[in-house]
């Protein structure tokens, strides 16, 4: 199961290794799904620790903005590393993806593309 966890805001955090192997990108894809369901429409902030980024785990990301675009769920991505976001960006930039490099860039971009809660007068 990926650690994850849903911070005071609704922003759901799931932490992705970067060295996912092929055997794990479906166990990845398919709690990530979980979470999603569980979570509705929730933003999602997906971060990547901080190890080289593997197929896998790009993979896994790419389909991630899939699964969160279908849901209607914002994602921002997290990869500390200049070569991780290259790399997603390249897979995914054509789509949409943004990779941001702190997790402070990434609420922000999280906090931009998510609707305005009414609020009860």
């Amino acid at each position: 199961m990926l650690p994850c966890n849903v911070t005071e805001s609704g922003v759901l955090i799931i932490r992705l290794r970067a060295d996912l192997d092929i055997g794990g990108r479906a166990a990845a894809a398919w709690a990530i799904d979980g979470y999603l369901a569980a979570h509705r429409s929730a933003p999602v902030m997906l971060e990547l620790s901080d190890a080289p980024l593997s197929t896998a785990a790009v993979s896994t990301v790419v389909r991630t903005h899939r699964m969160c675009r279908s849901a209607g769920a914002p994602l921002a991505v997290l990869a500390a590393t200049a070569e991780a976001r290259r790399a997603l960006e390249a897979q995914a930039g054509a789509e949409g993806l943004a990779v941001q490099p702190t997790r402070t860039l990434a609420a922000a971009a999280l906090s931009a593309a998510s609707p305005p809660v009414a609020t009860a007068a």
